[in-house]
């Protein structure tokens, strides 16, 4: 007998969409709707206060531009593949900096060590100055991605822009590692809960 079965073992006209197995015509469950997604019960405050609970390194990404290059804190910031050697860092979207990535295409991450808070604070400051002024009074040399790299921190990486994939009002800047340095620093800077650390 060829029919079909809806869960009920009735035989009748079969449906377009219907599967023939062993001589038998089947019909698939409804696929079950998911559940609405309530609604997040937490103001962004809350949630800032809550992720900055987890303890992070501080980083200054650096970038070359034609006027000058420029600079921004970040501590959203991880190694991501060994091989092929990635690294990747977060900017808001429509900040100035992210603007300044896409037009350099290169960056370096300057791992900040325990001395360097002020730093932190420089270029973590929306008025903080652009260009060559930016790091008048900043101890530094330009590396191979024409990217400044900072004294006194515990490492650099250098990168090329390798991909970015924009995430809600952020987007992922994934760089392939051009060069590496351990700095001089005795230890990290660390950020958390609002405070910096050394270890």
């Amino acid at each position: 007998m060829t029919g079909w079965f809806d869960g009920t073992a009735s035989v009748g006209t079969v449906p377009p969409d219907a599967t023939m197995i062993l001589g038998h015509r089947f019909v698939a469950a409804p696929t079950a709707q998911p559940d609405p997604v309530p609604a997040p019960g937490f103001t962004s405050r809350q949630l800032r206060d809550v992720m900055g609970q987890f303890a992070t390194g501080v980083t200054v990404v650096t970038m070359p531009g034609e006027d000058g290059p420029s600079a921004v804190t970040v501590n959203s910031f991880t190694s991501l593949s060994l091989d092929p050697a990635l690294a990747m860092v977060c900017l808001r979207t429509r900040s100035r900096s992210a603007t300044d990535l896409r037009a350099a295409a290169r960056f370096a991450v300057n791992i900040l060590g325990a001395g360097q808070a002020e730093l932190c604070r420089l270029f973590a400051s929306s008025d903080r100055p652009s260009g060559h002024q930016a790091f008048a009074r900043v101890p530094h040399r330009i590396g191979r991605t024409g990217a400044p790299l900072l004294d006194g921190t515990v490492g650099h990486v250098e990168c090329l822009l390798e991909s970015q994939v924009p995430v809600g009002d952020h987007t992922i800047f994934v760089g392939a590692v051009l060069a590496i340095e351990a700095g001089s620093a005795d230890g990290p800077l660390v950020f958390h809960g609002g405070k910096y650390f050394t270890t």
